[in-house]
């Protein structure tokens, strides 16, 4: 039976109330209008709110419905959705709630643009003002006993508030917030629609009410740009500008400077720079808006009945330029019936080859067997060069690319050469860290080749020539997909430019977010694999630019280098070092490298320094720096000081 047969039907009986119609269905629910049955007639209007059959099914699918029911229920404000019933019919759970006649932000915002028209500044921050009041009653919940409950709403988007024709703004939609009660779900749904969510939740760290802060900025932020404030050609460029908090289309905005000092600290990139809380937003806004402020409610009001096809549209705001309209990333063409194409390549060394499948080809480029002035064609057509297709040169290593490191043989000397044998990684990443450079360290060894792009200091990027560091193949390792879904994906490649990260989030085979976190941890795996070589060299060529078509990570560097130092220390690749040493003295250097006088250090090595400025006994640092759940924490702070000749063996 289809969850559709199961859905109630206008005029039935759901519990205490009489179904009128269906509102909407959606991922996880689907939304009545009901009025509640009473003896004396016709009772109150609610939205029936029902958890679709499939998601109750779900591990911890019920428990998700029932804990927003509690999270709704206590939180008592006006500018928050209202918790009327919570029931059980048929084994399907209900929520009833306050129904708000009128429409959401996201209508009405698509209404203004269809109408010409903007929101006023003052309009915007009242709009902004109400929901941040109902933000802040939400993250100040407190249980039946006093004790705060730590809700992060976690999906403020403009489809989740609500509007009324009597000029009232009210969040809803708590399917997925979260209190410290509750810290994790377990159906696996990725948390927050995609333009809205801050950037701890792209990069998969904690959030807090910061999160949402950030959010509401988003929200505040459109109603005045008329369009999305992050955008890109796919889902993982709208991620990427995400977690990096490029707010340029703000920023560009003519807007009085002070509003938009206020709107961009919401939207700061790290949490500890946003404005603290809801409540510091909305008395930030609060100076921008008449002490009286029922002039504008009734404006909203106005507003909000035009834009639900209740009351004759009258003058509106003039017209503003809102530019192209973006592409919708849902409408992209999804072709799993391309037809097959084959690819011989004319290589420079001799002979065709081929042919290749679109997939097989990919493979021989980025690991080698195929170069950049090898010549490729598409069932039988003309050849062209691999640098030159734009679907194929992706592909290429990017070394292969730059006029600096045309292959293996560099044409110019590199600024820094180390040798891997003994932890050169260690050394080249935290000198290039302490000298904020930019440029790439090529690291070779058994003609395994790895490109490291350096930003600022910061590894940004990470190329590799071998085959199972390549995306899908991590993907499948890992149990992201499986085996015959990456083949898929591989076969209609062509159709999505050649991006495997697009094919398989237009396929559907994985969320944005998900994928977009795989990403950076398979990169970060392919840089902390080069922590174990034990042979090989890297040469470093400052002033290469990180590749423009590459996954750019924006990696902590000293946890970088504790996890690598770490999984050497596990290896055992690091025992001979210590092992006469075991209760020798550490000393600091007499004079410390350049770099590490000019750059700034961990706190970490800081502390070694003040350590041993006089003789110090190897365990009494070891010691000194222990942890109960970490017994190498000690041994990696030496280690790193060891290579970096900050200090020394006392002899």
């Amino acid at each position: 039976m289809t969850e559709d047969a199961l859905s109630p039907t206008a005029g039935q009986q759901v519990g205490d109330y009489i179904v009128v119609d269906r509102i909407a269905v959606g991922g996880m629910a689907e939304v009545f209008r009901a009025r509640k049955v009473t003896d004396a007639g016709e009772g109150r209007i609610v939205v029936l709110k029902r958890m679709l059959p499939h998601v109750a099914a779900e591990a911890g699918g019920v428990e998700m419905f029932d804990e927003e029911a509690r999270i709704i229920a206590l939180v008592d404000h006006d500018n928050v959705v209202e918790l009327v019933d919570s029931f059980t019919e048929n084994g399907h759970p209900f929520l009833a709630l306050e129904y708000v006649p009128g429409c959401d932000l996201w209508r009405l915002s698509r209404w203004l643009v269809r109408n010409g028209s903007t929101l006023s500044t003052e309009q915007v921050l009242y709009v902004t003002r109400e929901l941040l009041a109902g933000l802040q009653a939400v993250h100040d919940a407190t249980d039946e006993h006093g004790n705060p409950m730590g809700i992060i709403h976690q999906d403020v988007s403009p489809s989740n508030v609500l509007l009324s024709i009597y000029g009232d703004v009210k969040l809803g939609d708590f399917g997925i917030a979260r209190s410290i009660m509750r810290n994790t779900k377990t159906t696996g749904r990725a948390k927050g629609k995609l333009g809205y969510l801050a950037p701890e939740q792209v990069t998969g760290h904690p959030t807090g009410p910061q999160t949402d802060v950030f959010a509401a900025g988003v929200i505040c932020a459109e109603l005045f740009i008329a369009r999305p404030l992050f955008s890109g050609g796919s889902e993982l460029a709208i991620l990427l500008a995400i977690r990096d908090a490029n707010i340029r289309p703000l920023l560009d905005l003519e807007l009085r400077a002070d509003v938009k000092e206020v709107v961009s600290r919401a939207l700061a990139r790290k949490p500890d720079d946003r404005l603290p809380s809801a409540q510091a937003f909305r008395m930030a806004i609060d100076r921008f808006l008449p002490d009286d402020r029922s002039g504008l409610r009734k404006e909203l009001a106005q507003m909000v009945r035009m834009a639900s096809g209740m009351e004759v549209e009258s003058q509106l705001t003039p017209p503003v330029d809102v530019g192209e309209p973006d592409v919708d990333p849902e409408a992209t063409p999804i072709t799993v019936d391309l037809p097959t194409q084959t690819y011989t390549v004319e290589s420079t060394s001799g002979g065709p080859k081929g042919p290749f499948s679109f997939a097989e080809l990919v493979e021989a480029i980025t690991t080698g067997r195929i170069g950049p002035d090898d010549a490729v064609a598409v069932d039988g057509g003309s050849a062209e060069l691999v640098r030159e297709h734009s679907s194929l040169s992706r592909y290429l290593p990017m070394s292969t690319q730059t006029p600096i490191t045309q292959d293996a043989r560099v044409a110019q000397e590199p600024d820094i050469r180390r040798s891997l044998k003994r932890s050169g990684l260690i050394r080249a990443l935290a000198e290039t860290a302490l000298r904020a450079d930019t440029g790439l360290w090529l690291c070779e060894h058994g003609g395994v080749r790895k490109e490291v792009y350096i930003a600022d200091g910061t590894p940004e990027y990470v190329s590799s020539n071998l085959a199972g560091e390549m995306l899908g193949e991590f993907l499948v390792s890992t149990n992201v997909i499986s085996r015959g879904e990456l083949d898929m994906a591989l076969a209609v490649l062509p159709r999505f430019e050649g991006r495997l990260g697009d094919t398989l989030v237009g396929l559907g085979l994985i969320e944005p977010v998900n994928l977009f976190q795989h990403i950076a941890a398979q990169v970060r795996e392919k840089l902390l694999d080069l922590f174990l070589w034990t042979s090989g060299n890297a040469e470093f060529y400052r002033g290469v630019p990180p590749p423009p078509s590459g996954f750019p990570l924006g990696l902590d560097l000293w946890a970088i280098l504790d996890e690598g130092i770490d999984r050497r220390l596990e290896a055992g690749l690091e025992e001979e070092r210590f092992a006469a040493r075991i209760m020798d003295s550490l000393v600091r250097a007499r004079q410390l490298p350049k770099f590490v006088e000019e750059g700034v250090i961990s706190e970490s090595l800081t502390r070694l320094l003040d350590m041993t400025l006089v003789p110090t006994p190897l365990p009494t640092i070891v010691d000194a720096f222990a942890k109960p759940d970490d017994a190498r924490a000690g041994y990696r702070i030496v280690l790193t000081g060891l290579v970096l000749e900050v200090v020394r063996w006392d002899e």
